[in-house]
């Protein structure tokens, strides 16, 4: 899957990814990354509650992360001793649209209608969509355990929906439930296939410069597409609007990105998914604690047959 580099780049030196150390760094990384990921939901429904949409929201969220990096790519294109090929930049910016563009476009757009526990597992579901897509096209080993995997991890998301239905806010409507559930759908597989093609193109031109031009690309994405649909007008904001965008911005986006095109780097796309085991669990206690989500055991039963899927898929 890996393209060999087309220069020395900084970050991807020197690393050998059979060396114990580098993969338990790239564990401690994607872990990492799937905790501050598991925020994310919780802040969005929290400024969904204060009257945001997600156009407006997805558009502030990328002008306040886009500065950082531009500045860190700028500094890693200045190190470079041989510049990389237009086409390999192209190909990450283009793989920046499905990760970072329509994966969080179809994410903000599904939480307006479903709970974030039920967010957080379709989208920890992703690791079976590559998984299958990996086995499909990329030419990769699965074992006979991926069939019964799967199949209690979608009978997981199964029960998890049937809890969203039940526990629905009035005036929400099981069309509602089953629009939100889709576009969450759709963003995992959007962010499913972010994962596969992102490893060619972290091998061309390293972790942080990919991610780099990878989420330049979905920042002008994302500012097109609120250009044509809202104008350009700026959203009433006031203090806890600003504060809430700016962590979702940086802790919730910025942070987390880098870490998942490290580890993915040292080691590989699978094991950084499934390594976020501890998104769905630290989402769904946040849930609970800050905004009042109701649980019981419908969804202590779905989330544990979908954590049991994705574990076991190998």
């Amino acid at each position: 899957m890996a393209a060999p580099q087309t220069g020395p780049v900084p970050d991807t030196e020197n690393t050998s990814p059979d060396d114990p150390g580098n993969i338990r760094f790239g564990l401690i990384l994607a872990l990492s990354a799937a905790f501050l990921f598991s925020t994310k939901p919780i802040i969005i429904k929290w400024l969904y509650g204060l009257g945001m949409t997600a156009m407006p929201l997805m558009g502030l969220r990328m002008v306040i992360a886009l500065p950082v990096y531009l500045i860190i790519g700028a500094v890693l294109w200045g190190r470079m001793k041989r510049k990389p090929k237009a086409n390999d930049v192209a190909r990450a910016a283009a793989v920046g649209l499905l990760g970072y563009y329509l994966a969080s476009l179809l994410d903000l757009s599904g939480l307006e209608y479903v709970s974030a526990q039920l967010e957080r597992l379709m989208l920890y579901a992703y690791p079976s969509m590559v998984v299958v897509i990996g086995a499909l096209f990329f030419g990769a080993k699965v074992s006979r355990t991926v069939i019964p995997a799967l199949v209690l991890t979608y009978i997981g998301l199964g029960i998890m929906y049937g809890h969203d239905l039940q526990i629905a806010p009035p005036g929400t409507s099981e069309a509602d439930i089953t629009k939100g559930t889709l576009l969450i759908l759709g963003s995992a597989l959007s962010f499913s296939l972010f994962i596969l093609f992102s490893k060619r193109s972290i091998a061309e031109l390293g972790s942080l410069f990919f991610t780099c031009i990878s989420m330049g690309s979905a920042t002008v994405a994302t500012l097109l597409h609120y250009a044509i649909s809202e104008g350009l007008v700026i959203p009433e904001m006031d203090a806890p609007r600003w504060t809430g965008t700016l962590v979702l911005a940086i802790m919730a986006t910025v942070v987390p990105s880098f870490m998942v095109s490290e580890a993915i780097k040292r080691i590989g796309p699978a094991k950084a998914s499934v390594s976020g085991t501890i998104g769905p669990v630290m989402t769904t206690i946040m849930a609970i604690l800050f905004l009042g989500e109701p649980f019981g055991w419908t969804a202590v039963i779905g989330m544990a047959l979908v954590m049991l899927g994705v574990s076991r898929l190998k």
